[in-house]
């Protein structure tokens, strides 16, 4: 495929997305864990005590589908979920000692993967790609919740 062809672009970005996914896919699979356990807990890194419902918004997915990946990550202790008392209702979600440090664990490697990608790159090309990002994370900006956008927002967009 040429980089002319209309489909290249798309191409590109599938490659792209496996490359700067397969280390830290490895790692969750130690865990026995996937693509969606690490969404969470990479919301949760940044947005701790947020609600289920937001965490959902967040995501883009249903309750139902977050109920089994939840489950799942309280069970081996990565994250623990607390009613707060003002609500009663909606449990707020919170990343354990051992939560955090594979998200760590997992953020260190993607950020090494986006840091080498980039150190071959000139300036005008790294601020280039940061405008697509921000253009792509815009599509979805309106039906995100207020702590996606204001992640968003100091992202610079």
């Amino acid at each position: 495929m040429k980089s002319d062809d209309p489909g290249y672009p798309l191409a590109l970005f599938f490659l792209a997305w496996r490359g700067f996914t397969a280390k830290r896919d490895a790692v969750l699979a130690e865990y026995g864990l996937g693509q969606v356990h690490h969404r969470v807990l990479f919301v949760l890194a940044r947005e701790p005590g947020v609600r289920v419902g937001e965490l959902a918004a967040a995501l883009g997915i249903s309750r139902q589908a977050l109920h089994r990946p939840l489950s799942q990550l309280a069970a081996t202790g990565l994250i623990r979920s607390v009613v707060p008392a003002e609500s009663g209702r909606e449990r707020a979600l919170h990343l354990t000692g051992e939560g955090r440090a594979l998200e760590r664990r997992v953020a260190a490697l993607q950020r090494r993967v986006l840091m080498r990608a980039l150190a071959r790159v000139d300036p005008a090309g790294r601020a280039a790609w940061l405008e697509v990002m921000r253009a792509l994370a815009g599509e979805i900006e309106e039906g995100l919740p207020d702590f996606a956008r204001a992640l968003l927002a100091r992202s610079g967009a």
